[in-house]
């Protein structure tokens, strides 16, 4: 008797479970990381709710949104001020609703910060300080951390730092770091495995060390970068991510580059120019 009636319970219960969680939680998860020539903006999506990470240097990012069927931003978070991220997020508050802004806090340095400061002010978008609570995209979870060299006020080494998990997935992008961050994240003991890794600061040379990939062991990484004057990706530094037989992808060759994951943490990696991809 006491098992029938539990066989009754159940089925009640679960009437309560929210019918958009369970699909959810079957979904796959998207990282796109969007090709937007020399900058940086990446999507994180679970069915039309997305978090979106830079939004590059112009209005190319409003059509990519469109294109991904993007109808709500739970968050948009500028890794630090410069134009090459920040550049299309004043595009990106006017038109999508968004639930909260999060960024470095640092003194807007251009143009393009000053509007997106205004865009908040206008749409009574929440920006609050850190310590900021984990986002939740159905059974994904976003943290986002300020650089410990934030007081410093360089916008590079005050880049937030945000670590995407699903399961036993995990992928960290870390804006345009350079040596005197990633240093400063490894000696606070902040990051650990990842399985795909954004390379910091467009693959410069000076945003990457030894011990930055000894301590986050990458499978995958990705270079944001475009036609530039940089000198952006460094040579060495590609030949330093490849080491080890890691998949190096640029945005400049292989276009946007998506990383899907299943609930458990699987995922798969595929190319908007050669396609395919590979999973673990």
């Amino acid at each position: 008797m006491r098992m029938a009636r539990l066989a009754c319970i159940i089925p009640v219960v679960l009437l309560f479970v929210p019918a958009r969680l369970i699909a959810q939680v079957g979904a796959l998860l998207s990282v796109h990381f969007l090709n937007v020539g020399q900058g940086d903006a990446t999507l994180i999506q679970l069915g039309h709710k997305a978090v979106l990470i830079d939004a590059g240097r112009g209005d190319d990012i409003v059509l990519l949104l469109q294109d991904l069927g993007v109808d709500t931003l739970v968050a948009a978070i500028a890794s630090h001020n410069h134009d090459d991220h920040i550049g299309g997020m004043d595009a990106v508050l006017a038109d999508w609703p968004v639930g909260r802004y999060l960024y470095n806090g640092l003194d807007a340095p251009n143009r393009n910060a000053e509007a997106v400061l205004e865009w908040l002010d206008e749409r009574g978008i929440d920006a609050p300080d850190p310590p900021w609570e984990p986002i939740v995209l159905g059974d994904a979870v976003i943290r986002v951390l300020p650089s410990p060299l934030a007081a410093q006020g360089d916008e590079n080494n005050a880049s937030l730092v945000v670590l995407v998990e699903r399961g036993r997935f995990r992928a960290l992008l870390t804006g345009d770091s350079e040596v005197e961050e990633l240093t400063a994240l490894l000696a606070a003991r902040l990051v650990g495995d990842v399985d795909v890794l954004k390379a910091a600061h467009h693959g410069a040379r000076n945003g990457v060390t030894p011990g930055w990939l000894q301590r986050t062991r990458p499978e995958v990484v990705v270079v944001s970068v475009g036609p530039n004057n940089y000198g952006h990706p460094d040579p060495w530094a590609m030949r330093y991510y490849q080491a080890g037989g890691r998949r190096v992808l640029r945005t400049d060759r292989e276009g946007t580059v998506t990383v899907t994951v299943e609930a458990g943490g699987r995922y798969e990696v595929s190319t908007e120019v050669v396609g395919g991809g590979e999973g673990r």
